[in-house]
């Protein structure tokens, strides 16, 4: 009787461990349910991020490409003006006073006006450096008498 008292109790100290083992099992299982899909969540946002950053990378360099065609047409501005200023028959450092910039600058216009002649045709570089080297003697006496 003695072994039948154990084995009774070894029976509900075995029911007892299974439905502990399955309960266990299950919490383990729905704890990896509930990681994976956490898991599956993570990805998407990191997905999403990375999108975010091509599209924003994407306009970056639209705005540096729009940026920089607004600065050289800027630029070709400045030179066309200062070309038009040298024009007049004004010193080159006479210009460069006036606009408040060196002369290498003004010098750099005009070779830069000079150069984008020569693409238009030869006969404006001619007359580009006759007006060049009549200007300079010219313009000396005129900075002076002014």
């Amino acid at each position: 009787m003695a072994n039948v008292r154990t084995s009774g109790k070894q029976a509900a100290a075995r029911k007892v461990a299974r439905e502990r083992a399955v309960e266990r099992a299950a919490d383990f299982r729905r704890r990896q349910e509930q990681l994976e899909e956490l898991a599956v969540e993570y990805f998407v946002a990191a997905d999403a991020v990375d999108g975010i950053n091509e599209d924003a990378e994407a306009r970056i360099q639209k705005i540096r490409d729009d940026q920089a065609a607004a600065i050289a047409e800027a630029e070709a501005e400045a030179q066309a003006i200062i070309g038009r200023m040298l024009d007049t028959k004004v010193t080159r450092d006479e210009v460069a006073e006036r606009l408040g910039i060196p002369v290498r600058d003004v010098k750099r216009s005009k070779a830069k006006a000079e150069t984008d002649a020569t693409n238009g045709g030869d006969e404006a570089v001619t007359a580009a450096e006759n007006d060049d080297e009549s200007g300079e003697q010219g313009d000396a006496q005129e900075s002076y008498a002014a």
